[in-house]
């Protein structure tokens, strides 16, 4: 259960809180109205008064829940809130993948350019929010794990007065209460009003209270901006005050009697004693103009931080329950009407169990409460950093150490080092630069463990912090920038790496480069790959007619996406190939310069060109066919035929594919005249050959 206090301009809210299943769990609100104007516009102008009310709303709440409360959470008015954006873009095409220490010096670099946009001598860096990354162009949620050739991060950085904050302070320490949880209005009414999968909508809040108005933004996933309006209810009091002629107390009661249903006119009593009368129409022309300004400068905030007029309007806070302020702002803004709406806190995801949680002005302090129960808003401690106390404003629920420093005057230099000297060289005639080696971060230990810049810290921490230190120079070498071909056997990789040029002079080893260094090669032809892997191939010796040889058993085939290459395909270097070892045994028919003689018929009506090979081979003194595989050692003889290879009609089997064994009956007809197998066939005879099978 958390203690949640809205301290307002007007009045201050305690909230006892819990949280069951993401539902606020409300068990108890005390509601206190400042005895005098303590605050203007949100600040803090009478500490002693302030803490009177504080006090009593904390002791009323500690007698009806039988606790004792010395831990609270609570917001600023974002009327004092700065903001700006920052944005930084690193080339990283030298980084393998990227880590949390590159995300962090990215995000430092934008908040230092953040930084320099304002004046931040009396105020406090609250810590930033990322909006976007992006790599290579792209949008990205989250970058680390990733590798491109850019990385380019933008972040909203927040700042508030130191007065503000030591306001705030003075007022919790005189009632014996420490801040554990502080956070900002704005965020505390749009974390509980806005959750994060309807912030994907363009929606604008506006929180009217009495001093100020704030505004939050939501699109895309996220909060892209704050404002601030500094005009608000007290502005629509003090406009009935003048008209009236009545003090500031009686004014209010006046304004939140038009919000009533109460009969159309009142008396009351002017600072001169005399009784006067009202009706509701009177009192409303008299708040008009100032509700048309009100709401005038609210839509020209809302159109400087959203560019454009947003989807949806939701208005919270008690300054906005005037008639017709929703109204007027929907017809400044040009939007429906239904799609802008004064919010009512019973309709949040809340369990009210005191039964009064009604309207607008109940939403900020159950904001607040809700961003300290999830930790989403922002933390106020004190940590100290190199025996230094440091008084911190965190900004999203819980402070990175490099929010810490960052706050305490560390620059990005001082955290994370200096990279070293860079080297340029020159390949294929263009120039490219490789960055030095990134130095070690400065060592940095919480309550005596050693710490990154990601890790949190909690109040009363000890953190201390060396300096980054350099371990040499970052040196490179040939093959990091001359990539290998990447061959692909399905079960292993094997690199292949081209012939380089270094200086001039033929390079086959991995040497380290020098700066001025100038590289050339060229592309690579698949045929030298090929070559080099058909080495590997299994080898057969034999004779061949006495003529020793040997040849290389199956063939080298290589893909690209499946595409298998030829010898004068090209291939970049980096890029990945498949290769495969077709192996097929080596038969005769590869290595024999056999003789064929042909003769080209007319066959069953159709042209024909008949072959037959004149030679005879013989292996290991067996006659054997061209499909014959060859082994090692083998004595392979090749002779003429009896007949010279001269071609007879039995060759016209070749062009046939039956069983002979199976042919019933047959007619040979050779120019016409019955003809026998064995005659001899010449070109341009004229053979007809039909054939019956046997039955099966």
């Amino acid at each position: 259960m958390v203690f949640a206090l809205d301290v307002g301009t007007r009045k201050i809210a305690g909230v006892l809180a819990s949280l069951e299943d993401e539902k606020v769990i409300v068990h108890d609100i005390v509601l206190k109205e400042h005895e005098h104007r303590a605050m203007l516009d949100g600040q803090i102008h009478d500490v002693e008064k302030v803490a009177r009310v504080v006090k009593k709303v904390k002791e009323e709440l500690e007698s009806r829940n039988n606790v004792t409360l010395d831990k609270v959470a609570v917001a600023l008015a974002g009327r004092f809130l700065t903001t700006a954006i920052g944005e930084y873009e690193e080339d990283i095409s030298h980084v393998n993948e990227i880590d949390d220490e590159l995300i962090t010096r990215l995000e430092l670099s934008a908040v230092d350019s953040a930084v320099q946009k304002i004046d931040a001598e009396n105020m406090y860096c609250v810590g930033y929010s990322v909006i976007k990354y992006e790599l290579d162009g792209n949008w990205l949620k989250k970058i680390k794990g990733l590798k491109g050739k850019n990385a380019k991060v933008e972040v909203v950085t927040a700042f508030l007065p130191i007065q503000v904050v030591d306001a705030m302070v003075s007022v919790l320490r005189k009632v014996d209460l420490t801040m554990t949880h502080m956070t900002l209005e704005p965020i505390a009414a749009i974390n509980i009003t806005v959750p994060e999968d309807l912030r994907i909508l363009n929606i604008a809040l506006v929180d009217v209270g009495a001093g100020t108005s704030d505004i939050a933004i939501s699109k895309e996933g996220t909060i892209i901006a704050y404002g601030m309006v500094p005009l608000a209810g007290d502005e629509m009091t003090e406009s009935i005050t003048k008209a009236l002629l009545v003090d500031f107390s009686t004014a209010e009661n006046l304004k939140r009697w038009l919000n009533t249903p109460e009969e159309n006119k009142k008396v009351y009593r002017n600072i001169l004693d005399k009784e006067k009368e009202i009706t509701k129409e009177k009192l409303n022309e008299i708040i008009g103009p100032v509700v048309d300004n009100i709401t005038t400068k609210i839509t020209e905030e809302i159109l400087t931080l959203n560019g454009d007029k947003p989807q949806v309007v939701m208005v919270v806070g008690g300054g906005a329950k005037v008639p017709g302020f929703v109204e007027r702002l929907a017809e400044k803004l040009d939007i429906e009407i239904d799609n802008i709406s004064l919010k009512d806190a019973k309709n949040l995801n809340i369990l009210d169990n005191t039964g009064i949680v009604v309207g607008s002005e109940f939403v900020t302090p159950l904001g607040i409460a809700y961003t300290a129960l999830t930790k989403s808003g922002t933390i106020f401690e004190q940590v100290f950093v190199n025996d230094e106390p440091i008084q911190l404003v965190g900004f999203s629920g819980g402070h990175m150490l490099s929010e810490v420093l960052l706050q305490c005057g560390y620059s990005m230099i001082d955290l994370l080092g200096k990279p070293s000297e860079s080297i340029v060289l020159e390949i294929n005639g263009k120039m490219k630069i490789l960055k030095g080696e990134l130095p070690k971060p400065a060592p940095i230990y919480i309550n005596g463990k050693r710490a990154t810049l990601r890790d949190k810290v909690k109040h009363g921490d000890r953190i201390v912090i060396g300096k980054p230190s350099q371990t040499g120079e970052k040196s490179y070498s040939l093959y990091d920038v001359v990539l290998p071909i990447i061959l692909d056997f399905g079960d292993k990789k094997r690199k292949y790496f081209p012939s380089v040029s270094l200086n001039g002079e033929i390079i086959k080893e991995n040497v380290i480069l020098k700066d001025g260094d100038k590289i050339e090669y060229n592309p690579v032809f698949v045929k030298d790959i090929r070559a080099e892997l058909e080495r590997e191939l299994a080898t057969v010796e034999f004779f061949y007619n006495d003529i020793y040889q040997e040849k290389k058993v199956g063939k080298v085939k290589i893909f690209k996406n499946e595409l298998e290459l030829s010898d004068k395909n090209q291939v970049d270097p980096g890029e990945t190939l498949k290769v495969v070892f077709e192996i097929t045994p080596l038969k005769i028919k590869d290595v024999a310069q056999s003789e064929t003689k042909s003769v080209k018929i007319v066959l069953n009506g159709k042209e024909e060109v008949i072959e037959k090979d004149t030679l005879l081979y013989e292996v290991n003194g067996v006659l054997v066919s061209k499909e014959y595989e060859i082994k090692n050692g083998d004595k392979i003889y090749t002779t003429y035929s009896e007949d010279g290879g001269g071609i007879i009609l039995a060759d016209i089997f070749s062009k046939f594919k039956i069983d002979l064994k199976k042919i019933k009956n047959y007619k040979l007809l050779k120019n016409g005249k019955s003809a026998y197998f064995t005659e001899p066939l010449s070109n341009g005879d004229e053979v007809i050959f039909t054939y019956e099978l046997k039955e099966e």
